[in-house]
């Protein structure tokens, strides 16, 4: 499971506060059901004072804080269903590092190829773990024990990662709220299904942008590493 490892200070607050903040509505939703969006629109500004205001940021940040471990089961089921490798080579590294002997030396290093090169990198300097995922962790150890700046921009794309898996696991939980409430008010209003459908296409967006982000962080720890390492 991703979490970040050290604090980004106010903008970690921000994406936290962002990426909770449709697990709210949809809280609010359940436990103020309405029967069509201008209803809903008028519960809300019946009741929105700063307080609220305040108070609906602080439990969007603990609920994004808190639902990092299912948004990330979430987040790699659907790169799972949608056959979707979250590595910024794929599964390159697990291929080379197969096909490679075990005993290849790294005398003749700078006439192999790149990919070669980096599998042998990380042979020589990390090992290379038996399931892919684990490969970041050692990485960002390394490099911090390095002294490399690699991490701190890698950390900074891990939290937009987390704030787009967090927001599209919220966009759909959030239609479903939506759907429970279009039930229990007995209401069929065509606005409110084409909102939910709405929802749901926000829910596939916020995916795509969680999964490039997610290799952007994979691809900054790798150049980092290789870049680091070569000098």
């Amino acid at each position: 499971m991703n979490q970040l490892k050290f604090a980004l200070g106010p903008y970690e607050i921000f994406a936290g506060i962002i990426g909770g903040s449709p697990l709210v509505f949809a809280v609010f939703l359940i436990f103020n059901p309405a029967g069509s969006l201008q209803e809903l629109f008028l519960i809300f500004k019946a009741n929105l004072t700063t307080l609220l205001i305040l108070l609906g940021a602080f439990f969007s940040y603990i609920l994004a804080g808190s639902i990092q471990s299912l948004s990330w089961k979430y987040f790699a089921f659907v790169c799972d269903r949608l056959g979707r490798s979250y590595f910024y080579f794929g599964d390159m590294i697990m291929q080379k590092h197969a096909q490679l002997p075990v005993d290849k030396p790294l005398g003749a290093i700078a006439d192999m190829e790149f990919e070669d090169r980096l599998v042998l990198l990380l042979r020589d300097r990390i090992g290379i773990p038996k399931q892919q995922r684990w490969l970041d962790d050692r990485l960002a150890s390394y490099l911090k024990a390095i002294g490399s700046q690699a991490p701190a921009s890698a950390e900074l794309h891990l939290a937009n990662h987390i704030m787009y898996r967090n927001l599209s696991l919220g966009f759909m939980l959030l239609a479903v709220a939506f759907l429970i409430n279009l039930l229990r008010t007995q209401s069929s209003l065509l606005n409110q299904l084409i909102f939910i459908a709405l929802l749901l296409f926000m829910a596939y967006t916020a995916f795509f942008r969680a999964l490039s982000f997610k290799k952007w962080h994979n691809r900054e720890l790798l150049m980092g590493f290789y870049f680091s390492t070569c000098q």
